[in-house]
C-alpha cells in the first residue's frame, strides 16, 4: 500500500514538474515567472519519497521532456531544474539548518550549470563561456543608433564608454556571474518551495530567517583582501594574468556579499525604526532603489563591509 502511494505521489509530482517546464518554454512572458516554480514539485518529491525513487522520478521527467523538446531541452530541464530540486528536498530531510541546506544546494546548482554548459558545447559546438566584447559593442551601437534622436551626443558617448569598459570586464568575471546565478537560483527555489510546502501543509522545510537577520561569515573579509592582493600583483600594464582574473572574480563575489549584507542591515534598520511592523512592499521598494542607484549601492556595500567587520546590528542597533 505504501509503495503504491509513493508511486502515485512520484508520478503526480513528476508530471507537474514537466508541465511547468513546458509551460515556461512555450509561454512567452508568463513563462519567465512559471520557470521559478519548476523545481518546486521536485523539491517536494525529494522530501516525501525515498532518495532512490526521487532521483528515478527526476530521470523519468528528463525522458518525458526529451521526447517533447529534444535532447538539449531535456538536458536543460535535468541540469537546470530537476537535479537541484530533488537535491534540495533530500538536503531538507537531512539537515536542520537552512545555511547547511543552501550551502550544499549552491554547490549542486553550480555543478549542474557547469555540466550543462559542457553539454551545450558538446552538442552545439557553441562555447557558453566565450563572450566577444566586439560583438557586444556592435549590438550596443545598434541600440544607441535607435536612441540617438532622443538623447544628446554627450550622454550617448558616456554610455558607450561605460558599456565598452563593462563588456571588457565581463569576459573575465563570468565565473563570478555563474556563481551568483547559482546562489540566487538555489535561494529562490528554496524560498518558493518552503512557502508552498508550509502554506498547503505538504511537508516540513526549515524556514528562512528574516532578511534583516541575514549574516555572512567574517571569512568574506579575508577573501576580499586576498582579492585585492591578487589584483595588484596579477596585472602588468595591459597584460592580464591568471592571478588578476582570480582576484577580480573574488572581488566581485565579495562585493556582492557585502551588498546583500548591507541590504539586510538596511532592512533591519527600517524594521526597527518603523513604529508599526514595516510593510514588506516598502522594504522591497527601498532595496530595488538601492540596487539601481549606483551611489546608493556603493554606500550599502560599505555598510555591509562594516557590518561583517564589527556587527553593527548587534552592537549599536539591537
Amino acid at each position: 500500500m505504501k509503495s503504491t502511494r509513493t508511486m502515485v505521489e512520484t508520478s503526480l509530482l513528476v508530471a507537474l514538474s514537466v508541465v511547468l517546464f513546458l509551460a515556461s518554454h512555450f509561454l512567452p512572458v508568463i513563462g519567465i515567472i512559471i520557470s521559478f516554480f519548476c523545481p518546486v514539485p521536485l523539491v517536494i518529491l525529494g522530501l516525501k519519497v525515498p532518495v532512490q525513487n526521487a532521483f528515478t522520478g527526476a530521470f523519468v521527467a528528463f525522458v518525458l521532456t526529451t521526447f517533447v523538446l529534444g535532447l538539449l531541452g531535456g538536458f536543460f530541464f535535468l541540469f537546470g531544474f530537476a537535479l537541484m530540486g530533488v537535491s534540495l528536498g533530500v538536503l531538507g530531510r537531512r539537515f536542520e539548518k537552512v545555511s547547511d541546506i543552501l550551502s550544499y544546494g549552491f554547490l549542486i546548482s553550480l555543478s549542474c550549470k557547469l555540466v550543462l554548459m559542457a553539454l551545450v558545447k558538446l552538442l552545439t559546438g557553441m562555447n557558453p563561456f566565450a563572450i566577444d566584447p566586439d560583438t557586444l559593442m556592435e549590438s550596443f551601437n545598434n541600440v544607441m543608433g535607435v536612441l540617438s534622436g532622443s538623447h544628446g551626443e554627450a550622454f550617448l558617448e558616456t554610455m558607450r564608454m561605460q558599456f565598452e569598459t563593462m563588456s571588457r570586464i565581463m569576459v573575465h568575471i563570468l565565473p563570478a556571474i555563474l556563481m551568483a546565478a547559482s546562489f540566487l537560483d538555489c535561494v529562490i527555489s528554496y524560498v518558493i518551495s518552503e512557502k508552498i510546502a508550509r502554506r498547503f501543509r505538504i511537508v516540513f522545510l526549515p524556514g528562512m530567517p528574516p532578511f534583516g537577520e541575514w549574516r555572512f561569515p567574517k571569512s568574506t573579509l579575508f577573501a576580499f583582501f586576498i582579492a585585492l592582493v591578487l589584483s595588484f600583483f596579477g596585472r602588468s600594464g595591459n597584460n592580464i594574468g591568471v592571478l588578476y582574473v582570480v582576484g577580480l572574480n573574488l572581488r566581485v563575489i565579495s562585493m556582492m556579499i557585502f551588498l546583500i549584507q548591507g541590504l539586510a542591515t538596511v532592512w533591519y534598520l527600517l524594521s526597527k525604526l518603523s513604529k508599526d511592523n514595516m510593510k514588506r512592499w516598502v522594504g522591497i521598494l527601498v532595496v530595488v532603489m538601492i540596487i539601481f542607484v549606483p551611489i546608493l549601492s556603493m554606500a550599502v556595500i560599505m555598510l555591509g563591509f562594516l557590518d561583517i567587520l564589527v556587527d553593527l546590528r548587534s552592537k549599536f542597533w539591537r
